[in-house]
């Protein structure tokens, strides 16, 4: 297995000392928006800042690697991420575009044109994009959307900056969800377009399903996948946490389902500190437990251990 010496350092830079993922997603912003309008009339760029620094102050060193946007807060917040931690930076812009032609569909957008570029000239470790995806859609949709993704994966080849894509998907029939999950990830393991990592939605428990981590493998093209927590509450999530490490996730990728108490307390630095360090805490610590049985990143079959890969410069 060939990767380039930047991929690879950025493996091993968000992964923990067993090579699985234990990350922290902090690049919400219109859902982040909307939590803090619910206890203030007007959520304006200082608040965002101040929920996420305070956010990486108190949690960054208990995490593998951060995720953030480079809308609020950037560059400045990064000086509060512990220095051990790995930092991943958020290549779309917040939501989607609905297409006019088409308007159940979703477009992605990128934040900036050239963000595989600026993500490796300012040391970020890999680069995360998140789209919608249906089987649904529009041909028009649906091209837009590949084409995003493989003009970007390239870049992240050329620039040799660890990719990473976030699958959210829609307009999805009923107990159709872990098929519909499943089928999106094979079509972008694809090797056109250049994803290293795959971030997901959790695979539920459902009557009629009974793959083994081997038949999840076949459509991730062996590549290691981990876990979006999409707001879930605590509870709920560490049960589908431990479930879908037992199907091959190799981790987590989580935000709100660990920090999202956190704007209610947007008016008192003291009490939102408080609560990071206390409830906040607590959630990490339960996902990390529940993710134990995560698959490291050189276990997968695409990778087949560490003495199989081959850095190439």
């Amino acid at each position: 297995m060939n990767i380039g010496v930047g991929k690879f350092r950025g493996l091993m830079r968000i992964t923990n000392d067993l090579g699985q993922f234990q990350m922290l997603a902090l690049d919400q912003r219109n859902s982040l928006k909307k939590m803090i309008a619910e206890q203030k009339n007007f959520a304006d760029e200082s608040d965002l800042v101040k929920i996420k620094r305070a956010i990486l102050k108190n949690l960054s060193d208990k995490v593998t690697a951060v995720l953030v946007d480079g809308e609020y807060g950037f560059p400045e917040n990064l000086k509060y991420v512990f220095h051990r931690t790995g930092i991943i930076l958020s290549a779309e812009k917040s939501g989607y575009v609905v297409d006019e032609r088409n308007p159940k569909d979703r477009l992605s957008k990128l934040y900036k044109e050239d963000v595989g570029k600026f993500a490796k000239k300012n040391g970020m470790d890999a680069i995360k994009l998140l789209i919608y995806w249906s089987e649904n859609a529009s041909e028009e949709t649906k091209n837009h959307q590949t084409k995003m993704v493989e003009e970007l994966g390239q870049v992240c080849v050329d620039q040799d900056i660890l990719y990473i894509l976030e699958i959210l998907t829609y307009n999805v029939e009923k107990g159709e969800k872990p098929k519909a999950i499943l089928n999106a990830m094979k079509t972008f393991s694809d090797e056109k377009y250049r994803v290293d990592l795959f971030k997901v939605e959790a695979i539920a428990r459902v009557p009629d399903f009974d793959m083994s981590k081997d038949d999840i493998y076949e459509f991730s093209n062996g590549k290691p996948w981990v876990l979006l927590s999409g707001g879930m509450d605590i509870e709920s999530f560490k049960d589908i946490m431990r479930w879908n490490c037992q199907l091959g996730a190799s981790g987590f990728l989580a935000g709100r389902v660990i920090w999202k108490g956190a704007p209610s307390y947007v008016n008192s630095a003291e009490l939102m500190d408080l609560h990071l360090t206390s409830t906040a805490l607590y959630n990490l610590e339960v996902l990390k437990s529940n993710a134990a049985e995560a698959t490291p990143f050189f276990k997968t079959p695409y990778f087949n251990g560490l003495e199989n890969i081959k850095l190439t410069e």
